[in-house]
């Protein structure tokens, strides 16, 4: 490992979930911190006791949008630092604004709102939580460096698809290939290699032998964030290929500038097809996620105002199969845990997450994908973590170096970063990173519209080379 960062700052970490148990060793790995000026914030500290040799400070309290000056004005109150949100409905605007306030530096893996607003009539979708980054990106331009959204995906994704329009450029330009410098030059060169879709897949089989009780909800990482997302209705950027028929022209909407199509299902009962090197093609949900947009966004190209490119972007997911039978018992009871819940971490003794991103072409019915996939096995040598959480681990420290090597870019996307520099800090904790090309696994004769275990009347499956040709409003 490279000599570490030192950083002589306060350091607080929000949430102590799957990523906080994961990320706090890790963080000491890289960084050499005073463990007097580090907090760990959290209503509750599950598996603690774990983490003790490190001398940080444990301090139960849960922020909130009344408290939140108050609380971390208390931590910061020797000058300025960093704050970590690694947390679940602590909400990454208010956060944010908070920092640029204080000058702190900050990281999130996901833009998260208030619990309160989580199911509402008024719950903010992810076209708005990306036309809220966007503003707040104009804003807060020159200060001190924030970065959201950079996780597992959201986050390291977006350097996947980065590097696999990289490669496809080398292996068809060759000689003539020049290293984008842009994000008008990543958008133009995506244009020019055909690529007319990036579709994130993950496809998660992790298990334990030895399960907790049949009752608990069970999820590889937070439970309330996975039933949030599976119960949103889908939102997806719709590239410049489909075709908006009359039928879903109303659904069609624009967000920043990014095209997308709003549809009126949760998304845990509209599925695609997806595929994984270990796994094959799998069936998946249609998650809403921020990535999708901040990926079309990025490789987006536009005219005198005009929208002359834009890949369509969405992310499929298979749960672990603990999850989906979380996610099958929620939907019976209003999308609340049916009893106690417990993300699994160092009880999983076998499995793989294949996570990665398919590039689809208009000149090819090949299909590219390029990822990370980490076993069990893998993830067992760091303790309470897994393979899910050490993915996402990868694009946190990954975002906290990168904002203590460059304090004053002001609040940045994924696509923002220097993916050479993330990278080289991320593989380690990627596991089996590679390409995998395949000649079309979703070739015609393969039934697009299988039944699934989530499935009712009301549900498709898509075809995810145009995912405008099922899509259908649901019957009310």
């Amino acid at each position: 490992m490279s000599q570490k960062q030192i950083f002589d700052g306060t350091f607080v970490l929000l949430g102590f979930g799957s990523i906080g148990n994961a990320g706090l060793d890790i963080i000491f790995e890289h960084i050499d911190l005073d463990a007097k000026k580090f907090f760990v914030v959290s209503d509750g500290f599950d598996r603690a006791a774990m983490h003790q040799d490190h001398g940080v400070s444990f301090v139960e309290n849960r922020i909130t949008e009344q408290n939140l000056d108050e609380v971390l004005d208390g931590f910061f109150k020797e000058g300025p630092g960093i704050l970590v949100n690694a947390s679940v409905n602590i909400c990454s605007k208010a956060l944010i604004e908070y920092c640029q306030r204080r000058s702190i530096l900050y990281v999130d893996t996901s833009f998260e709102i208030w619990a309160d607003q989580v199911g509402t009539d008024g719950m903010i979708n992810n076209a708005g939580r990306f036309r809220d980054i966007q503003l707040a990106k104009k804003r807060f331009a020159g200060g001190p460096t924030a970065i959201t959204c950079h996780g597992a995906n959201p986050g390291i994704v977006s350097h996947f698809a980065k590097r696999l329009v990289s490669m496809l450029a080398q292996d068809e330009l060759g000689a003539a290939f020049t290293p984008p410098r842009s994000r008008s030059d990543w958008a133009k060169l995506a244009q020019q290699l055909g690529i007319t879709s990036l579709i994130i897949t993950e496809m998660d089989s992790q298990r334990a032998l030895s399960p907790p009780c049949e009752k608990m909800a069970l999820n590889t990482w937070s439970i309330y964030g996975l039933l949030e997302e599976a119960s949103e209705k889908i939102c997806v950027p719709f590239g410049t290929h489909e075709t908006v028929r009359e039928s879903i022209s109303p659904f069609v909407f624009e967000a920043e500038g990014v095209r997308y199509l709003e549809v009126g299902t949760r998304s845990a009962h509209y599925h695609s097809l997806g595929y994984s090197p270990t796994f094959g093609v799998f069936s998946g949900m249609i998650i809403p996620h921020v990535e999708a947009f901040t990926i079309a966004n990025y490789f987006s190209l536009h005219d005198g105002g005009k929208r002359i490119y834009q890949p369509t972007s969405y992310f499929c997911y298979q749960p672990c199969p603990a999850a989906l039978d979380t996610i099958i018992n929620a939907s019976r009871n209003d999308w609340h845990p049916d009893g106690p819940v417990r993300v699994m971490l160092e009880e999983i003794d076998q499995g793989i997450d294949s996570l990665g991103v398919m590039a689809f072409r208009s000149t090819t019915r090949e299909v590219v994908w390029y990822g990370s996939e980490v076993s069990a096995e893998i993830a067992s040598a760091y303790k309470t973590t897994n393979a899910t959480s050490l993915q996402v681990i990868a694009g946190l420290i990954s975002s906290i170096l990168y904002v203590m090597a460059y304090p004053q870019e002001g609040l940045l996307e994924p696509e923002d970063l220097d993916t050479d520099f993330i990278l080289r800090i991320a593989e380690p904790y990627l596991g089996h990173v590679h390409t995998h090309t395949v000649a079309d696994p979703f070739a015609d004769g393969k039934s697009l519209f299988d039944r699934h275990p989530l499935s009712s009347g009301q549900e498709v499956q898509a075809d995810p080379r145009k995912i405008g040709m099922p899509w259908r409003q649901p019957a009310n």
